[in-house]
């Protein structure tokens, strides 16, 4: 049986930081994933400090990556902080999330000893 290669972490982690430097503007990046220009980004947010997280997804593959501390560029609009995911659900769709490696090493800027 053939296997379905996907784009891995870190060309979503790519995309994500391309797309996120283009902000507020139209962004020109592809799905790291099927290569379509099809990538949708859905920011959750601290309406004081615009500190929240953000759902990075293909309209077309239906893959992405969930960023779970980010800031939301001036001019992007946003969802606050406890909104409903009934309301939040008619903009993201249910995606399939690709997951970083797992690895058994601490990032050397964690805080943590080993």
């Amino acid at each position: 049986m053939a296997s379905i290669d996907h784009a891995s972490y870190e060309a979503w982690e790519k995309a994500y930081g391309d797309f996120y430097e283009a902000l507020p503007g139209k962004p020109a990046v592809v799905c790291p994933n099927c290569g379509h220009d099809a990538l949708r980004i859905a920011f959750v947010a601290n309406e004081s400090d615009r500190i929240g997280s953000a759902m990075f997804w293909c309209g077309f593959c239906n893959f992405g990556i969930h960023i779970s501390r980010t800031w939301v560029p001036e001019g992007v609009a946003f969802y606050v902080r406890g909104t409903p995911w009934e309301e939040i659900g008619k903009e993201v769709p249910e995606y399939t999330l690709v997951y970083p490696p797992v690895t058994d090493e601490l990032p050397a800027d964690s805080g943590f000893d080993e």
